[in-house]
């Protein structure tokens, strides 16, 4: 598995954690993923279809905001 699809069942609140920089993300495509009480249960992946996001290019994004952040 690689890390985008293994990332990717990470709950929000994770992902939310290990790479910051997601809030970003999250809010630049309109996802209220960041605030959302269901953060800490949702994966990226949920999230991903629920908003009609490929969920690897979701994560690159991530990946890609989060170089250089702690928890990398």
């Amino acid at each position: 598995m690689n890390s985008a699809m293994s990332a990717a069942g990470l709950t929000i609140g994770e992902a939310l954690r290990r790479w910051p920089a997601s809030a970003q993300v999250f809010a630049r495509r309109g996802m209220a993923c960041a605030g959302c009480a269901m953060a800490p249960f949702d994966t990226v992946r949920d999230a991903a279809a629920a908003y009609g996001i490929d969920e690897g290019t979701l994560f690159d994004e991530i990946r890609r905001d989060s170089q250089g952040t702690a928890g990398e």
